[in-house]
């Protein structure tokens, strides 16, 4: 599969894992191809800010064995104020090896403060997860929390700066991913919605009883 091909590809599924393709308009878009290569230097993540909707980030990571080479791709995404992060979809993941995982670590903040690599030790990280072929469309960001030190952060993620680490330690791989961001609801309309479900839950008491007696 031809990069541009797989570029292409990647994509136009991510449009479909948003939306159908119809009417979709992507927010953010880093891709290295067209930005450049996301930095592998712990001191200097690559900074993102994600916008309201769909985010793609597509990119290779990787080793290159045979020219003795290691590619860390380090991502510092910022989710604006009265935002949240509600999910962060694999759309889709090319590995030469099909039975392979390769390795996504998420930290609070900038810089990195873990290393690469068999050098992971992860007392820094808040969670971490692996992704292989058959995951595509899963959202990694519940798979992450179930590997996270504690005390154990909750979802959507607040607004704030994230540090995201993708690596392979024996492969070039290709990767695309979807963060999804929506605006926090107001606490007038979470109020509003509570309120609602109370009313319905009520009502249905009410015709539980009448039509038992």
């Amino acid at each position: 599969m031809s990069l541009i091909y797989w570029r292409g590809a990647a994509m136009a599924a991510a449009l479909l894992a948003w939306g159908g393709g119809a009417n979709v308009a992507n927010a953010a878009t880093y891709d290295e191809a067209i930005h450049g290569d996301l930095s592998g230097t712990a001191a200097a993540p690559t900074p993102w800010v994600l916008e309201a909707g769909a985010n793609p980030l597509l990119g290779t990571a990787g080793a290159n064995a045979l020219a003795g080479t290691a590619d860390f791709d380090l991502v510092a995404i910022e989710v604006p104020a009265g935002h949240q992060l509600d999910s962060i979809t694999l759309v889709s993941y090319v590995n030469p090896d099909v039975f392979a995982m390769s390795f996504i670590g998420l930290q609070a903040g900038s810089p990195w403060l873990d290393g690469f690599g068999f050098d992971i030790a992860g007392f820094s990280l808040m969670g971490w997860t692996h992704i292989q072929t058959p995951m595509a469309g899963v959202d990694l960001l519940p798979l992450i929390q179930s590997h996270a030190n504690p005390p154990e952060f909750t979802l959507p993620l607040p607004s704030g700066v994230y540090t995201m680490l993708l690596e392979d330690v024996d492969l070039t791989i290709s990767y695309s991913l979807l963060y999804h961001v929506s605006a926090v609801p107001e606490p007038g309309s979470v109020t509003a919605i509570g309120a609602v479900s109370a009313t319905l839950c009520a009502m249905r008491r009410r015709r539980r009883l009448t039509t038992s007696r």
